[in-house]
């Protein structure tokens, strides 16, 4: 670590002699056997990538089950901030060196919708790798170049695969999974990445908040607050594939304090439904 920690040192001095503001920033890339292990790089870098994070939501989307996914993320938060006190947790799904996120979830368009909305209202800085919002999928079992298929804009249009040496699954790069016709399409994966990013760059506490965990009485269903400066927001998801209905203590909710969501979400009072994978945010 201590290597690591002269190298960010000494370009986060050259970047400041050279008229940069506040501190350089540095992701580092740690690919542990758990985060217990990762957790001490952040004695040498400000930020590095939680692979745990993917690893831990892919699960519990996969088994239905969100009950401890906030106490989860809290879990690693709390080792890496032992180590430094400033850290940036650098969340993602998945890279150009792991099997695609929409493979890992069976091809599920909706459960590829949960996991975007679950990283986009998690406490962090959330990466997105490219084809990821397009819901992409693909495996390395025949080369990394299949994970790594550059993006279809156009719905007529062809992607470069020369560099990949032709490997690259044109059944995937149909007109449907273009750029063109998801921001065409309200419904589309695309659209949840862009309507979750916006709320999350609206609402300060979606973006820097801390993640307070909310216990309910169903097993399926995580939820958790986010607050920043003065600003909560309650954030809720359904990781079942069947309706959940959940009563969060104190709340005074209704449709019209919903700021983003994902599939069929209504709420009264206390009580709030969610339907198959559907997530939620709400003012507070």
């Amino acid at each position: 670590m201590a290597f690591l920690k002269a190298w960010y040192d000494r370009c986060n001095t050259s970047y400041k002699a050279r008229g940069g503001q506040g501190d350089f920033y540095m992701v580092g890339e740690a690919w542990c056997d758990n985060a217990e292990q990762m957790a001490p790089y952040y004695q040498g870098l400000p930020s590095n990538f939680n692979f745990y994070y993917w690893y831990t939501l892919k699960d519990r989307i996969n088994r239905g089950r969100g009950d401890d996914f906030a106490r989860t993320v809290n879990y690693f938060r709390g080792l890496f901030r032992q180590n430094r006190a400033d850290f940036i947790d650098a969340i993602k799904l998945t890279n150009h060196d792991e099997d695609r996120a929409a493979s890992d979830l069976g091809r599920d368009i909706n459960k590829e919708k949960l996991a975007a909305a679950v990283l986009l209202t998690s406490p962090g800085k959330p990466y997105i790798y490219q084809g990821e919002e397009l819901g992409y999928w693909g495996t390395k079992s025949r080369g990394d170049e299949y994970v790594r298929a550059p993006i279809k804009w156009t719905r007529g249009g062809s992607v470069p695969s020369a560099a990949l040496g032709g490997k690259v699954d044109n059944a995937m790069l149909s007109e449907n999974i273009s750029v063109e016709a998801q921001t065409a399409d309200p419904a589309s994966l695309l659209n949840v990445y862009k309507d979750f990013a916006q709320a999350r760059n609206t609402y300060k506490a979606l973006a820097k908040g801390e993640m307070q965990e909310i216990s309910t009485s169903n097993a399926a269903v995580a939820a958790w607050t986010m607050s920043y400066e003065g600003q909560t927001v309650l954030v809720a998801h359904n990781f079942g594939a069947g309706v959940a209905t959940v009563n969060i203590p104190g709340g005074e909710l209704s449709a019209d304090n919903i700021l983003v969501r994902n599939g069929v979400v209504t709420a009264n009072g206390s009580s709030v439904t969610l339907g198959a994978y559907a997530s939620a945010v709400f003012a507070e």
